[in-house]
Parts: C-alpha cells; sequence; structure tokens
C-alpha cells in the first residue's frame, strides 16, 4: 500500500533535501549482513568446517561493509595453518574450479535488500 505525504509548496525543498539522509537509514536498517554471511556459509564448500566458520563481515561505515572468509585469525584444525586459501577455494584455481561461496549470498540477497531498502524509505517519507 502507498502512503501519500502532504507538504507544502514551501517546504519541498527542505523534504529533497533530507531524502538522502532518509534513504541511507532506510538502507542501513534494510541490509541484513548476518543473513548474507548465513548463506555464504551454507554456500561454502566443507572440508574442515574452518573456512566456513570463518565467514563475516565488517561494517566500515555505515554502507560500506565488506564481507570477509579466512584470514590469519583463523586456523584450520586439520592442518594447524592459517585459513589463507578462501580466495582459491572462491574464485577457484587453474587446478580447481570456482566456489563463489559469498558472491552467491550477495547475488541472492539483492534483490530482498532492494526492496526491503525502498519499502523502509517509503515509510519515513
Amino acid at each position: 500500500m502507498r502512503k501519500i505525504k502532504r507538504i507544502r509548496l514551501e517546504d519541498l525543498e527542505s523534504e529533497l533535501r533530507s531524502l538522502p539522509d532518509k534513504i541511507t537509514i532506510a538502507a542501513e536498517r534494510g541490509l541484513d549482513n548476518q543473513n548474507i554471511v548465513e548463506l555464504a556459509k551454507i554456500n561454502c564448500p566443507v572440508m574442515t568446517g574452518a573456512l566456513r566458520d570463518s565467514i563475516r563481515y565488517i561494517k566500515a561505515t555505515i554502507l560500506d561493509i565488506v564481507f570477509l572468509a579466512g584470514g590469519f585469525q583463523y586456523i584450520n584444525p586439520l592442518t594447524g595453518k592459517y585459513i589463507d586459501y578462501a580466495r582459491y577455494v572462491h574464485d577457484g584455481t587453474s587446478k580447481m574450479p570456482p566456489r563463489p561461496f559469498l558472491l552467491q549470498a550477495i547475488i541472492s540477497e539483492r534483490y530482498r535488500v532492494r526492496m526491503e531498502i525502498r519499502q523502509r524509505t517509503l515509510e519515513m517519507i
């Protein structure tokens, strides 16, 4: 259901100027980063589970989010070495096809996030 807000002509400039802030707030509330992480974990190939368990996100700014897998704070229990192979699993190598678990999660959530942001923005206007 579409909501209509009536504003006076004198207030139109102010309303239009506040629109980017409202969209940013709606985007922040609409982004379900944990859901993307959970989908990536579902799509991640598993041998020991260490790579899957290392999937996470970091929020640099309100709308700047980085999804990560592996890293030097995570250790593979089978080898005792750092999980530095996430990129090779995700992007593939000359000997192994790509298994883009992070990209698949982001793509599958793209439509839902867009609709959520749109709905929340309309609620704020």
